[in-house]
């Protein structure tokens, strides 16, 4: 058998030159170098190819499986977050409306005291205009008493055409003090008529 298989190919070819088609032929020794050559090549790809390759794609699924991973603990820290938030807002709100009927039952209550207040001081200031009222008319009552007093003694004088003495002018006096305490109590109705003759 020579060195080279190829130099053994060729004269074949040469000799059973037929027009056919040599790579359809069976021949043994370029199925060695064939098969010699996969073999070189599977070993040169495993060790230096496959390999690398193989590192590349592991490590690349191994940062796929973590990114995987870190995605789900976020997707559970956002989902823990938003419980969180919701809760946090819920509490909120009820402290929202607690403070708010606190404020609604703190106005009603200030508004009572404020009521209670003013009605207190009207009714003071009531009790004072009374007291002035009273005052004034007694003071007016008084000052009524004298000028009806002096009338009536003056319409005597007038009736008589004559001078009183001091006790017929006492008694007239005392009688006119009388028609008007009697007058003030029925509503001042006529009696103002005896008043001013107290002779008649």
């Amino acid at each position: 058998m020579p060195a080279n298989p190829m130099l053994y190919v060729l004269p074949l070819q040469a000799e059973g030159d037929d027009g056919g088609n040599p790579l359809l032929e069976a021949s043994p020794g370029l199925m060695i170098w064939t098969l010699v050559i996969f073999v070189i090549t599977l070993f040169i790809l495993r060790r230096y190819v496959f390999g690398p390759v193989g590192q590349a794609i592991e490590k690349r699924r191994e940062g796929i499986a973590q990114s995987i991973d870190e995605a789900e603990r976020s997707r559970d820290e956002a989902q823990e977050l938003l419980e969180d938030y919701k809760r946090r807002l819920e509490e909120a709100r009820r402290e929202a409306d607690a403070l708010r009927e606190q404020g609604r039952k703190d106005g009603e209550r200030q508004s009572a005291e404020l009521i209670g207040a003013a009605q207190k001081q009207r009714d003071r200031v009531v009790a004072d205009a009374q007291s002035q009222i009273d005052a004034q008319s007694r003071q007016a009552a008084s000052g009524l008493r004298d000028d009806v007093v002096a009338l009536a003694l003056l319409a005597a004088e007038k009736v008589s055409r004559q001078s009183l003495g001091a006790p017929e002018h006492r008694r007239l006096i005392e009688q006119a003090i009388d028609e008007v305490d009697l007058s003030r109590l029925d509503g001042g109705g006529g009696n103002g008529a005896k008043a001013a003759s107290p002779t008649g």
